[in-house]
């Protein structure tokens, strides 16, 4: 009901995900896919599927085994799987009912044979047997004529974009997805247009204008509708941890405070999940010394239980670690430099017990409400241990309560949701279930076998589904098979292209994140019979594990490749109503000093200011200055003045002045012009004095203007081919830099015409943009500029001494086209790829030069990042500002983005406590 009638519906488990969730109508569908070169495409992928069935089948049937009876019926009923996709893709295309009818016929029959088969390239093969009528074509399989989409009898004459067409999920896939999911594909395909609204298809301008109550969108070429329009978010939001080697595994606290990392070569790490800023940061990590037996080495697994942290891996031995989190460790970023000296100490997280001679421990996991551990090792044991603390001393012990002997190494120990089940799976393939109850502490628990199934090769990882429906298992045999825990049969089985590392059902049981891919993650729908709606890229290497957040707020992503990856999984930082969509590219952005109204400036000359206190964009005023030109927007510090410079053309605004009653028109908007400059050549850059009585303006020199003196020109600096400038917040010291030229640093503070100079600085790359960071000691400052060399550098600038140092350089990916550094010292860049990374510098308001301060609050700098990623690779984020205003918003942290696409955005980059209250 709800897909014939493009209805909205949302399913209650879904909660923590981002709202509701959309599908496309009837006629939506008929026209996506009732093409003749869809369908011709369609047709020759199924001929081409079973070409490549036939030839991998007899390749891997020249091995004589005991299962080539099944190899032989396999090839069978995948003949009969392409038959019969073809003969329903024929069916529906031609409205042939004959046809279809024979198709389920043929169905009905390839179906009654159950396959197994021990050849990798087979069980790989069987996800295409099942679902051989599902197409996979640029990374999203698309929709098959045999869904319960009545497509017979559909006309010929839809005209869709090929290009957009081929990179769409089909509309039973699209109308299950999370919004943030939505946002992704649509984000990688390359159609933004109406994601995650109610109309979300290429064609559903033509659905809202047969609808009676939507007619103002009949003639939209006749009616005026402005240049922006409110559009979704197509924000990704992620966090990445450059940890310089592998990461083996990563957990959550109970809690979902914090996040565990292993990597290689590392203690145990751990990392404060945005409890105090934005960015998240690293609170305890150090790197191994040497080798030494009876205590953890390398980390191949944690388990972080209600009272303590698990860790095994090399070494003989298990570590028992008491997690001492207070609240000196989480300091705010106004004592950095206390919490850095703090958060360091090894008492945080020590070790207080060791369980020894337990071998290589490849998993570990605690048993629900209990101090009961499951160790599982290569010596083909699984070890039952309780780990007690005595209240009186405080002292940490652990007791072996029984050893479950294996026929080879124990790879995956899992508890039930409940904790009355134990499941373990070891390399021969052997996946056992056993009943376990606590008869009495310190006494070994009843253990009774319940089911034993024997898999086709090495298991490496099994989950329980949170309603324990379920148990997922996955390893060497190229799938996942998925069990139903009543009856112990065999539900689905996912064909992978590799080994499949790894398994995480979310929290709330709708999805399952699952390892086998080439550098990527795959996330199934549980709703849709396990489904793959979408991919989660990586760069650099193969994921070994992925870990979904308590709450399903985050998904962590680890394995061969340097970063740690968290996606965030809901929509809490995007503010519905305040994302627009401009017909032009978003040239610039700027908050007003009090936070009040944000002005927006596009390639077509249009400058427009929003009311920035309310839950959505309200107009306040529109003006034209300087079509086709860069736009360039600067308010003074006391919010009464506004200056634009677009090409060749500067207006200065009065934002507060209504004018003489009886001498000037009265001015409802507030907004009057004060200045008209019309220069020889185009403006490239402008600034205020902190106290907004100057301004500087820049085309082929910078002239500083004396606001109170109808502009006056007071000092001219002749520097060419400055792109950007600016002053420090204190005033003492302007810089300017552009086009492979010196970055000079002038003193500002005399009030002569020749101001002194106190650094002229190298630069061998084209400087787009420079800002100033907020300064808390006089005669100490931080600069940071970027541009064409693809990082951000950072200086200490000290007046005082007239010295300077660079103290931290920050990589990016591309070119980087604009800077903002916050009062609360988090510095946000936006490349040319549509990325925005945030990175927090707190540590730099201390009032102390970094060589006094602690390397590892240094460190942050570089291996924490916050990033939002819009139209990666087809977007250019041109201009962000941050909100500095805490009065308005409830002291929400704000950052708002413009980017090429058109789009301008706010974001809400607040700390989880006000994101959760």
């Amino acid at each position: 009901d709800n897909l014939s009638n493009g209805g909205i519906y949302s399913i209650p488990e879904y909660s923590h995900l981002p709202g509701k969730f959309h599908s496309l109508s009837l006629n939506e569908s008929a026209e996506l896919i009732n093409s003749p070169a869809i369908r011709t495409i369609f047709l020759s992928k199924l001929d081409g599927l079973k070409g490549l069935a036939t030839k991998r089948i007899g390749s891997s049937g020249s091995s004589v085994t005991s299962s080539q009876s099944a190899e032989s019926s396999g090839e069978g009923n995948v003949m009969a799987n392409v038959a019969t996709a073809r003969a329903h893709a024929s069916a529906s295309m031609s409205g042939n009912s004959s046809v279809l009818s024979a198709a389920t016929s043929i169905t009905t029959t390839s179906q009654t044979t159950n396959i197994r088969s021990k050849s990798d390239v087979t069980a790989a093969m069987e996800n295409a047997m099942a679902h051989a009528n599902r197409i996979k074509t640029n990374q999203y399989r698309r929709g098959s004529s045999s869904s319960n989409l009545p497509l017979n009898g559909l006309t010929n004459n839809a005209v869709i974009d090929q290009s957009e067409m081929s990179r769409l999920p089909h509309a039973s896939h699209f109308e299950m997805m999370p919004l943030w999911v939505q946002r992704k594909i649509a984000a990688e395909s390359g159609f933004t247009n109406g994601v995650g609204s109610n109309n979300s298809s290429p064609n559903s301008k033509k659905e809202r204008r047969s609808d009676a109550n939507n007619k103002d969108d009949e003639d939209e070429g006749k009616f005026y509708h402005g240049q922006y329009t409110i559009h979704p978010s197509e924000t990704i939001i992620t966090h990445e941890f450059n940890r310089g080697d592998w990461t083996w595994i990563t957990e959550w606290s109970p809690d979902g405070k914090h996040l565990a990392l292993a990597t290689e070569n590392h203690n145990l790490a751990i990392i404060e999940a945005g409890i105090t800023t934005p960015v998240w940061k690293v609170i305890q990590d150090d790197r191994i010394g040497r080798l030494k037996n009876d205590t953890t080495h390398t980390i191949r697994s944690i388990a972080w239980g209600g009272s303590f942290i698990a860790l095994g891996g090399t070494g003989d031995a298990v570590s028992i670690v008491e997690p001492c989190i207070t609240s000196d460790a989480s300091a705010s970023s106004n004592s950095a430099s206390k919490a850095a000296s703090k958060a360091t100490k090894k008492e945080h997280f020590r070790i207080v017990d060791i369980i020894t001679e337990t071998g290589f421990v490849g998993t570990l996991h605690w048993q629900k409400n209990s101090n009961i551990l499951a160790i599982g090792n290569r010596e083909d044991q699984c070890l039952v241990v309780e780990v007690c603390k005595n209240k009186e001393t405080g002292a940490v012990s652990s007791n072996i309560l029984h050893n479950i002997e294996r026929a080879d190494w124990v790879n995956a120990v899992k508890f039930s949701p409940g904790g009355t089940k134990l499941a373990i799976g070891d390399r021969s393939g052997l996946l056992s279930v056993f009943s376990f109850v606590v008869v009495q502490n310190g006494e070994p628990p009843a253990l009774s076998p319940l089911q034993d199934i024997l898999m086709d090769d090495n298991i490496l990882d099994i989950q329980w589904s949170p309603d324990a429906k379920f148990i997922y298992a996955g390893g060497e045999d190229y799938c996942v098979t998925v069990f139903g825990t009543q009856k112990w049969d065999v539900l689905q089985r996912i064909g992978r292209d590799r080994w499949v590392p790894f398994l995480a059902p979310s929290r709330g049981g709708s999805y399952l994140a699952v390892g086998g891919g080439t550098s990527s993650v795959s996330l199934l729908d549980v709703k849709q019979q396990w489904e793959e709606i979408t991919e989660l890229p990586l760069e650099g290497g193969i994921p070994l594990c992925a870990k979904w957040h308590p709450k399903d707020q985050y998904l962590a992503i680890s394995g061969q490749l340097k970063n740690v990856v968290v996606y965030e999984t809901s929509c809490r930082r995007l503010p519905k109503g305040m994302c627009l969509r401009s017909k032009s590219t978003v040239l610039a952005v700027e908050f007003s000093p009090n936070g009040k109204i944000i002005a927006v400036g596009n390639e077509s000359g249009l400058v427009t200011f929003f009311d920035a206190t309310s839950t959505a964009f309200v107009t306040l005023f529109e003006t034209v200055i300087g079509v086709g030109k860069d736009i360039t927007i600067q308010w003074s510090s006391s919010g009464r003045n506004v200056a634009i410079a677009s090409g060749s053309t500067f207006v200065l605004f009065d934002t507060i002045f209504c004018g003489k009653v009886g001498v000037h028109p009265a001015s409802s908007s507030r907004f009057l012009v004060r200045k008209v400059i019309q220069g020889g050549v185009n403006f490239t850059s402008l600034a205020f004095s902190p106290k907004g009585d100057y301004i500087a303006l820049t085309d082929d020199q910078t002239r500083i203007l004396n606001i109170k003196d109808d502009c006056s020109c007071v000092r001219v600096l002749d520097q060419q081919n400055v792109l950007s400038s600016g002053w420090s917040p204190d005033g003492a010291a302007f810089a300017l830099v552009g086009k492979r030229d010196n970055l000079s640093i002038y003193d500002s503070r005399s009030s002569s015409k020749e101001w002194k100079l106190l650094f002229s600085i190298a630069v061998s790359e084209t400087v787009l943009s420079l800002c100033w960071g907020p300064s808390v000691k006089k005669g100490l400052h931080y600069l940071a500029f970027a541009g064409e060399d693809r990082k951000v550098t950072i200086l200490e600038v000290r007046t005082y001494e007239r010295t300077w140092e660079t103290v931290i350089e920050i990589p990016c990916a591309s070119n980087i086209n604009d800077l903002d550094w916050s009062d609360r010292g988090m510095i946000c860049i936006g490349d040319d790829e549509g990325t925005v990374s945030v990175v927090d510098l707190s540590y730099l308001k201390s009032g102390r030069a970094v060589n006094e301060m602690n390397y590892n609050w240094q460190r942050q700098g570089v291996i924490c990042t916050m990033k939002l990623t819009r139209n990666l690779g087809r977007n250019a984020i041109t201009s962000l500002r941050w909100h500095q205003s805490t009065m308005i918003h409830n002291n929400r942290t704000l950052l708002a983005i413009g980017g090429s696409d058109g789009i301008v955005e706010v974001v809400d980059l607040s700390e989880r406590s006000k994101l959760e209250s």
